[in-house]
């Protein structure tokens, strides 16, 4: 089963419901290695009903997920909040911008971005956004945060943690470790989950905001920048 025919059967599983999941699964499976996607045809089966099947629960998890309302931030990121963090989510469609701009650039956006949402958290909190009133901290949680993109976040003091695929099929583990339940119950077992939590108080110190600053310039000197335009959440 190639990754082509795999992105054939998930996007017959569109419905106007589902439709912003399937872009999103659609561009998460475009970031895949070929290496990956035999591996994963492997353990799930390799026909077309065991595909299905498997891409079918997968979205019907990310559904139930998705019930919960998340507010847009900025182009790609949007928010949820639980308790005293603010979840920040990434519900869009990767795979045309991967396919004109090739992998490592779409990372970059997409972290450019990151930075960019961070950064209009941190400001609207301080101006005395009430949604964001006693908020302590933001989280990610998502089969994105791996590799590549946990070795950008530990560098922006970030703790992180990833949880892999067989450590979330090892009940013993589960039940000893809440996030992987959490990891579950959105993403199923299939996939390497990574989460990453940072203290909003760590945002707002001259040291952070150094290295952000200096991470937005080298991306603007591989000619990433971010859209002058502004969005106004506060009316939200």
């Amino acid at each position: 089963m190639t990754k082509k025919e795999i992105k054939k059967i998930l996007m017959s599983l569109r419905t106007s419901n589902n439709d912003n999941i399937v872009n999103n699964l659609l561009g998460k499976i475009d970031l895949l290695t070929d290496e990956k996607i035999t591996s994963m045809v492997n353990q799930i089966g390799d026909s077309e009903e065991s595909i299905r099947n498997y891409l079918q629960t997968k979205l019907e998890k990310q559904q139930e997920h998705h019930h919960e309302k998340h507010t847009p931030i900025n182009e790609m990121f949007t928010y949820g909040i639980a308790g005293r963090s603010i979840h920040l989510h990434m519900p869009i469609d990767l795979h045309q911008m991967i396919s004109e701009k090739g992998i490592s650039k779409t990372i970059d956006t997409v972290n450019l971005q990151l930075l960019d949402a961070i950064e209009r958290i941190r400001k609207l909190q301080n101006e005395g956004y009430y949604k964001f009133k006693e908020k302590g901290s933001i989280y990610m949680i998502s089969p994105i945060l791996v590799g590549r993109e946990i070795k950008f976040l530990n560098g922006l003091d970030f703790k992180t943690q990833t949880y892999k695929k067989k450590e979330l099929k090892d009940d013993r583990f589960v039940s000893e470790h809440p996030e992987a339940q959490l990891a579950i119950h959105i993403f199923g077992k299939e996939s390497n989950v990574g989460t990453a939590i940072i203290g909003l108080d760590v945002i707002n110190s001259d040291e952070w905001q150094k290295k952000r600053k200096t991470q937005v310039k080298a991306f603007e000197e591989k000619g990433i920048k971010l859209d002058t335009e502004e969005k106004d959440i506060s009316e939200n």
